[in-house]
């Protein structure tokens, strides 16, 4: 018999530890972007419920021919509307519920507004009673280190608009 000479194929244990090493730095880097990531979306799906709520309170408004409103379900003057709101119609029928937030606030700020806890929009679809300047609800997350926050402008009329910006 001849010996034909396998030559054995793998990798060394060196190897396989350099490449583990080098997998750990990156996921070292990459979880705590990725966390970033997920919170500053969770951040822009709440405020894109809130303007959904507004949006939907208008239109209902318009098409009910009578007053809904947006209603925050508590809080306390700093989190007005983070322990949720609801859609109501001029009978006290919730159309629409959303859920609390339990890791971020969403507080109106504005002194023109007359009531902080209710957006009420008449059949035009405008707030009323017409607010004495603009107003603004604003969305920061618990934890100071996630920035940007987001602010939902209403004017005079209840129509929104979203921006970034930093929270104190």
């Amino acid at each position: 018999m001849t010996d034909i000479g396998f030559r054995e194929s793998g990798f060394t244990i060196v190897e396989l530890m350099v490449t583990l090493a080098v997998a750990a730095v990156l996921m070292g880097f990459a979880i705590p972007a990725f966390n970033d990531f997920v919170r500053q979306r969770t951040m822009t799906s709440r405020i894109n419920d809130f303007v959904m709520a507004v949006t939907y309170a208008r239109s209902e408004a318009t098409r009910l021919g009578g007053n809904v409103r947006v209603q925050a379900r508590g809080g306390d003057s700093d989190n007005e509307w983070g322990l949720g709101y609801d859609v109501m119609d001029a009978g006290g029928n919730v159309l629409r519920s959303f859920d609390p937030m339990d890791d971020a606030t969403l507080d109106a700020v504005g002194a023109g507004w007359h009531n902080r806890f209710a957006l009420v929009f008449n059949a035009r679809g405008v707030l009323t009673p017409q607010p004495a300047g603009p107003g603004a609800i604003r969305l920061c997350h618990d934890d100071a280190g996630v920035n940007p926050g987001r602010v939902v402008n209403l004017g005079v009329i209840g129509r929104p608009d979203v921006e970034e910006f930093d929270c104190p």
